[in-house]
């Protein structure tokens, strides 16, 4: 019986040994095992600047998921951390960050956008006069969304905001707002006198789906035919007149970018005239996340052609309404579901 006790006694000090022993190593292992850093997501060997100047300042932490800021609540919290950061468009633009990234958002809402001008303040205008200052295709958009007020517009190639432009006579007659991008910096500073009252944005749309630093041609003398380089191969041959001399350096962000940075995925009228590049920045938009109801867009310098186009648009679930010869200008006119009009 002694015999018996005393095994059963050693048996429990020997599991009690092993057991303090596991729990030694474990300890021993927690703390001499190299910690695990959570690494900058924006940090750069080098303090690169944007346009004003200063650095944007970023408070959120490295993810590989998708970001959909129309869906999470930045104010909230949910996707801020406390660090010291950086958030450079050097690294945006060679990390290739998604166009839902906080990074790129925020980029765009501190140094890019500029806010609608207020009410109060008339439109200042070459000529007050009521005459509708599109090539035509306001008047035709106007009409397919049954006479709407209160829209909203995105107008890429918006030029100096009152010559040929497609949105501002939706402003002045009938209180739409929205947003007009213009590339060309010396025709932006012109359209930032107009005092629209819509969101403008001196950038360029990117052709990819993350933000991009292009070449860009402007034309002093033609600023309606300026374009970044690459696509529209006649519009680029050195001595045409009105082309510049020398090309500059232009930010691109992806239209859905530009959409999200307004807190906006709702758009009734899309009108894009950007010289050839149209349909590859048609290619970049998520269309499972925004609702655009018509667009005008330029064909006659895509190089896929009108049929590539009418053919993307359609496979989206676009109808075409025809394609236009306006003043100075090829568009196809598409709408979202003619039933709803």
């Amino acid at each position: 019986m002694k015999n018996v006790v005393a095994s059963a006694c050693y048996s429990r000090s020997r599991i009690q040994f092993c057991l303090l022993f596991i729990i030694v190593l474990l300890i021993v292992f927690w703390f001499s095992y190299p910690k695990i850093e959570m690494h900058n997501y924006y940090q750069q060997p080098q303090q690169n600047q944007l346009g004003d100047g200063s650095p944007v300042k970023s408070r959120y932490p490295r993810a590989n998921h998708s970001y959909n800021l129309m869906e999470e609540n930045v104010g909230s919290g949910k996707l801020s951390q406390k660090d010291n950061s950086e958030c450079t468009l050097d690294y945006m633009n060679s990390q290739k960050l998604p166009q839902d990234h906080p990074c790129v958002i925020e980029t765009i809402r501190q140094h890019y956008l500029n806010k609608p001008s207020p009410p109060d303040i008339p439109l200042k205008l070459d000529s007050n006069d009521t005459k509708d200052r599109s090539p035509g295709q306001t008047g035709v958009v106007f009409k397919l969304l049954k006479n709407k007020t209160d829209g909203f517009f995105v107008e890429c190639g918006a030029l100096n905001g009152e010559y040929m432009s497609n949105s501002l006579d939706l402003e002045r007659k009938h209180n739409w707002s929205g947003i007009l991008i213009e590339a060309n910096p010396v025709t932006f500073q012109k359209l930032l006198s107009r005092n629209r009252k819509a969101w403008t944005v001196p950038i360029c749309l990117s052709l990819e789906t993350y933000p991009t630093q292009v070449t860009f041609q402007p034309k002093s003398g033609d600023p309606g035919h300026s374009h970044i380089e690459g696509e529209a191969k006649t519009l680029q041959k050195p001595g045409i007149p009105g082309v510049d001399p020398d090309s500059v350096k232009v930010q691109c962000f992806p239209f859905y970018s530009v959409l999200l940075a307004v807190g906006r995925t709702d758009v009734d009228f899309f009108s894009l005239d950007v010289e050839g590049h149209e349909l590859k920045i048609l290619k970049t938009i998520p269309w499972h996340k925004v609702n655009i109801k018509a667009l005008t867009v330029e064909w006659d310098h895509i190089p896929e052609g009108q049929e590539a186009l009418i053919r993307f648009m359609e496979d989206n679930g676009f109808i075409t309404i025809g394609a236009f010869d306006f003043l100075y200008t090829r568009d196809v006119i598409f709408i979202r579901d003619l039933l709803n009009f």
